[in-house]
């Protein structure tokens, strides 16, 4: 994600199960912290890794099911 003041900020998740986001997003709520795309109103970028090209697409398509992919202005 790119901030004018920072630049380009950038972490690891290392999620990798629906699982995983669970306890990710449960540890969010518990902190209280809020996300780093409050910092960009919201549009940042994730990289995706998947064990091959079907499960490429399956992902795809839900997250432009669901209204996450930015296909810009």
């Amino acid at each position: 994600m790119e901030h004018p003041v920072y630049g380009q900020l950038t972490g690891q998740l290392h999620l990798s199960s629906r699982y995983d986001v669970g306890q990710f997003l449960q540890k969010v709520s518990r902190s209280g912290a809020r996300p780093l795309s409050a910092l960009t109103g919201g549009v940042h970028l994730h990289t995706i890794l998947c064990p091959d090209e079907a499960a490429w697409h399956r992902v795809r398509a839900a997250l432009d099911q669901a209204g996450f992919l930015y296909t810009g202005p």
